[in-house]
């Protein structure tokens, strides 16, 4: 009797830990947070007036979404944008206004448990595509967007939900998938390994019961399976030093013998890493010298604010958003050929 407890309480522990750790990686997301995202553009930052936009919701489950439309007047096709994981809709100004500025409609929207979303937390790796299937179901009811041809643009675990979202047969012309992950499975298993170690293969049973209590079928769902289901034009934008999503393990790239669909372009990106692969290698450049001015100026001046520094350096936030313009104008023209 003894050993039985002692079991149950080693399993009732593991599970808690689980339990603890999950929370800990997709707990709730905040919009703008001026220390930690300064460098982006905010929505005070934007000409609102060139770039004005209508907040709309809908719901995700139990949770009210928060969504932004851009371009109303805009007839070319509406592009919907899904955002990374720890991100917000807002963190892709630069991609929203490019799109606006050529003619298209753009839907950006937050994810559970992000900004004016609803939701404790974010919940997990397969949230991303019940939301996009959500605000999908929500573009297909609005009158507003009807005889639009629809594009999808994500990026990371946005990247992942444009592919996986084609399980579900939504009216859907193309999609532009950047470093993202094929498998929430296969990419929660080496994160864990390299956050736990070993640990993780004691607690990789109560994480996968986790997934299926939280997603049931959904968790499932792989990229490559949604690519070949739908069989519409995708490209694939994977930089080849992403050290988050890695290009030869867990990447959508890295699976690309398993695609069956023809109508798959892909682009590999190098030097520029995970979180500015839509960016140009002269922005890659100026954030590393903003970085090492930022550590130099706190190192003299320990109680400075990042706000401070960014007025005496002349830090340019265009100069620190700017996009890649031939990668942009490619994505554009792919877009453009599948309207």
């Amino acid at each position: 009797m003894t050993g039985v407890m002692a079991l149950g309480l080693i399993a009732a522990g593991c599970a808690a830990l689980a339990c603890g750790i999950n929370s800990q990686v997709f707990g709730r997301v905040e919009g703008f947070q001026p220390g930690r995202f300064y460098t982006h553009f905010t929505w005070d930052d934007i000409d609102q007036n060139r770039y004005s936009r209508e907040e709309v919701h809908f719901y995700s489950g139990r949770n009210r979404l928060q969504g932004f439309v851009y371009g109303a007047e805009n007839e070319k096709g509406l592009v919907v944008i899904s955002h990374g994981l720890g991100g917000t809709a807002d963190a892709y100004f630069p991609l929203i206004m490019f799109f606006v500025d050529n003619g298209w409609r753009v839907f950006a929207f937050n994810n559970t448990g992000v900004a004016g979303s609803e939701g404790r937390s974010m919940r997990g790796l397969s949230q991303s595509v019940i939301d996009l299937d959500a605000a999908l179901a929500f573009v297909g009811g609005a009158s507003a967007f009807d005889n639009l041809p629809v594009m999808l643009l994500g990026h990371s675990w946005g990247g992942y939900a444009v592919c996986a979202v084609l399980h579900f047969g939504h009216n859907v012309n193309a999609v532009v998938s950047a470093a993202a992950f094929n498998d929430p499975a296969e990419i929660f298993r080496e994160q864990g390994l390299q956050m736990a170690g070993g640990l993780y293969f004691l607690l990789s049973p109560y994480f996968r019961a986790m997934q299926r209590r939280l997603f049931g079928a959904a968790a499932r769902l792989t990229a490559i399976d949604g690519i070949n289901k739908a069989g519409i034009p995708v490209m694939i934008v994977q930089c080849l030093d992403d050290q988050l999503v890695r290009a030869d393990t867990v990447s959508i790239y890295a699976h690309r013998e398993k695609i069956t669909s023809p109508n798959v372009e892909i682009i590999l990106r190098d030097g520029i890493g995970h979180a500015f692969i839509f960016s140009s290698p002269e922005q890659r450049k100026y954030m590393e010298w903003a970085a090492s001015s930022w550590r130099e100026y706190r190192g003299r001046r320990a109680s400075a604010s990042m706000f401070q520094w960014a007025e005496e350096a002349g830090f340019c936030k265009a100069l620190a958003n700017e996009l890649d313009a031939d990668l942009m104008q490619r994505i554009h023209g792919f877009f453009c050929s599948a309207r």
